[in-house]
Parts: structure tokens; C-alpha cells; sequence
């Protein structure tokens, strides 16, 4: 349901599990996109649509011009996706999951 959901490209998938390896740290889109190597505003829409997943957390900072995101706080939410961030390491495992993002996303 996560992967069919939420996670429906590969571009969130790699956002995501880049922001869970940053736990307590948070990181532009800019910053992100450059780490990821894609266009910013890709990647910038890529992360708010998981914000409004509550897959990680957005922040407004100051007058809410700078915009940052984090790994998210609550803790199943964190679980969860640290079991996909756990079964992405294998190489096999890893190929089903972009598989099934590719199949049930735009495929970017």
C-alpha cells in the first residue's frame, strides 16, 4: 500500500529514503535535488506530495519563503519506512520495489 499510495516514482522513493539517512537533519529542495541530481522543481513537488502523504515533514521557515524538509517524526511512520529502507539495501530486493514504483506510477 506504501509503495501504491504514496511512493508512486522513483524520485519520491529516492527523496525519501535520502531524508530518512538524515534523521533530525533537514534539507532544502535545492539541496536535495542536487544530492539526487534532478531539476528542482521536480523534486521540490516530489517532496511536498509526500509532506502531504505525512511521509516526512515540511517546514516553513521565517515568513515561509524557505521551505525545508525532514524525515518524519512519527514514529510507525518512521518504522515503516525504515522497513523499506532496510529491504532496499538488497540488490534483488531493491530491483522488485522500483519495479513495482515504475508499474504503479507516472515512471518518471
Amino acid at each position: 500500500l506504501l509503495l501504491g499510495a504514496a511512493i508512486d516514482s522513483l524520485l519520491k522513493l529516492d527523496a525519501l529514503l535520502h531524508l530518512l539517512d538524515r534523521p533530525g537533519g533537514v534539507q532544502s529542495a535545492e539541496e536535495i535535488a542536487g544530492r539526487l541530481r534532478r531539476p528542482t522543481y521536480q523534486v521540490s513537488a516530489a517532496l511536498d506530495e509526500l509532506a502531504q502523504a505525512g511521509l516526512i515533514d515540511r517546514f516553513a521557515l521565517g515568513t515561509g519563503r524557505h521551505v525545508v524538509y525532514g524525515s518524519a517524526e512519527d514514529e510507525h511512520v518512521r518504522q515503516l519506512i525504515g522497513l523499506l529502507q532496510s529491504r532496499y539495501r538488497d540488490p534483488e530486493t531493491r530491483g522488485r520495489i522500483a519495479r513495482a514504483v515504475i508499474q504503479r506510477g507516472p515512471g518518471d
